[in-house]
């Protein structure tokens, strides 16, 4: 957040102490973390669960295929809302590719989103190196990969994280436009337009980069109207911009769209339009946890985007944020910098706080936390890694102070790392130290909302069974309840554990701790999954003699 960059001849924006030195050491650096990342992903992207929502995104890409495969007689994709109200590049994607992978639908679907969340992360680094250098970059991809809420979810969310994704190469691509403006080249034009289509076939709100690049040019003209103090040039080249970018830009991006989303093309210009009003005021009645308190989701109080935004980042993140962000005011109303310069940083601080602020204006309806808002996260990462390189910039290296800021920095890492490693592969339900972390935040506010857990929790049913009842296990036929989403469960199901819809005709009962759902009949707890000490969910036996056993 802090102003630090200034263009060099190569229309970069790097700050000047990043470009004293060290640059291919902090890229290097960068590249090592990358493939670590991504060692680490192949390794453990088998041990997440399938969440609630990925049920519907699995059949929906199947029914886009379907869609196009039948030269558009099957319409099932376009009659199967609110699923069809979101493009489906990745769900379509995932289901062409799943069944050629030798992993099993789910768990492909997992590692494809774990690599789309991978690029986002990179798209992270390239935004943060372009507008501060390679030290700055080095620090963002860290700061996103250290946000459980993020780094949780990139293996099992598949809207949010490939949303977010599309957002930050967007951002990346518009900032690589503004040296050049009006006159950008024309493959910074198709790579931008590339990047907002392919944003869009996720999510309508995609929508957000379009207006991003008609303001920039229309600020770009109002400087040079400032600079020059010629009307009739800025006008030019506020029409010659939007020629030349905006409608290109408009056009690769729309069709993708349209192709990614078959809903939106009986009404290309309308449907798009009704989708983002009904995300704006989503029909979610249900009571939603917060702070302690049961409210249904449109009645939620204003600051409970704010409130999770502040308890669900690292300590780290959020201090460098809120700290960079009084620091970067204080510094700008002392130097009074060229607006030109603030141009850049200036796009990806509102970008990152815009979807919020509007968010609450407008009191949308929200819950799941800031599930709907991840993709705020990496340009915030951008603005906390100018922040971070503003503070360490003003030290020796060398120094006693730099190797003490390292050291914390260290220990921090190593602290933060500890708490991720305890809870994974449910990263996500972390909260910081605001509320207590995990355990301060239990019953407060949701935990494993998602059932991530339940994976978990049913092979660790399908252990227990297997140890109790010895060799009478293979041949006899447990019918299982499940408190919420049961294809979070079935794929995880042997043959001989049926699931049971009616949970009175049930032998055993999964929840979580979601609305109760651990709590909402009777039953011994003979499997529990916990983080931290803290229940996410439960394996209840509902027999009359282990009821009497409770």
């Amino acid at each position: 957040m802090p102003v630090i960059t200034a263009k060099n001849s190569n229309g970069d924006f790097r700050s000047v102490a990043a470009a004293s030195g060290g640059i291919g050491r902090y890229d290097a650096l960068s590249l090592a973390l990358f493939l670590a990342v991504f060692a680490w992903l192949l390794a453990s992207f088998g041990d997440y669960g399938t969440t609630w929502d990925e049920d519907y995104h699995f059949w929906y890409g199947f029914k886009v295929l379907a869609y196009y495969r039948s030269f558009f007689r099957d319409t099932t994709a376009l009659t199967s809302p609110p699923i069809s109200y979101y493009g489906a590049i990745f769900d379509a994607t995932t289901a062409l590719l799943a069944p050629r992978l030798p992993f099993g639908y789910y768990t492909t679907r997992h590692l494809l989103n774990a690599l789309v969340g991978l690029v986002g992360v990179v798209g992270c680094w390239k935004l943060a190196r372009t507008l501060g250098g390679p030290r700055v970059g080095l620090w963002a991809a860290l700061l996103l990969l250290i946000t459980p809420n993020f780094y949780g979810q990139m293996f099992n969310n598949p809207k949010d994280v490939p949303f977010a994704a599309g957002y930050v190469w967007s951002l990346y691509y518009l900032v690589r436009l503004i040296p050049a403006l009006p006159r950008p080249q024309r493959a910074d034009i198709l790579k931008l337009g590339l990047a907002i289509g392919l944003t869009l076939g996720v999510r309508v709100g995609g929508l957000l980069c379009l207006c991003y690049l008609g303001l920039l040019l229309f600020a770009d003209a109002a400087l040079r109207l400032q600079r020059d103090k010629n009307p009739f040039a800025a006008a030019r080249d506020l029409v010659r911009g939007i020629w030349a970018i905006v409608i290109p830009v408009l056009a690769l991006s729309y069709a993708i769209m349209l192709l990614a989303w078959p809903w939106a093309q009986l009404n290309p210009v309308w449907r798009p339009i009704a989708a983002l009003i009904q995300f704006d005021h989503h029909d979610f009645p249900y009571p939603t946890l917060f702070d302690g308190a049961y409210i249904p989701a449109p009645d939620l109080p204003r600051i409970y985007l704010p409130t999770f935004l502040l308890i669900n980042l690292p300590e780290l993140f959020l201090l460098l944020l809120c700290g960079g962000l009084f620091w970067s005011i204080a510094k700008i109303w002392r130097e009074r910098p060229a607006p030109t310069i603030l141009l850049a940083p200036g796009l990806v601080v509102f970008a990152g706080l815009f979807p919020i602020a509007y968010a609450v204006a407008i009191h949308a309806t929200l819950f799941d936390g800031m599930r709907h808002f991840l993709f705020v996260v990496p340009p915030l990462a951008c603005c906390a890694a100018l922040a971070f390189e503003l503070l360490i910039s003003k030290l020796k290296p060398l120094s006693p102070q730099f190797a003490l800021a390292m050291t914390a920095l260290a220990v921090y890492l190593g602290y933060h790392l500890s708490v991720m490693a305890a809870l994974h592969p449910d990263e996500y339900v972390y909260y910081n130290a605001l509320v207590g972390g995990v355990p301060g935040a239990a019953g407060r506010f949701n935990l494993d909302y998602w059932a991530n857990s339940y994976r978990e929790a049913t092979h660790r049913l399908v252990a227990w069974l297997a140890e109790r009842d010895g060799s009478r296990f293979a041949h006899h036929r447990y019918r299982i309840a499940v408190c919420g989403p049961p294809g979070s469960v079935m794929p995880y199901l042997p043959a001989n554990l049926i699931y049971e819809a009616d949970r009175a005709k049930a032998d055993f009962y999964i929840a979580f701790t979601k609305d109760r759902c651990d709590r909402s009949i009777a039953g011994r707890p003979v499997v529990e999954v916990a983080r931290l000490g803290t229940r996410l969910s439960v394996v209840l036996d509902l027999h009359p003699l282990a009821l009497g056993q409770k």
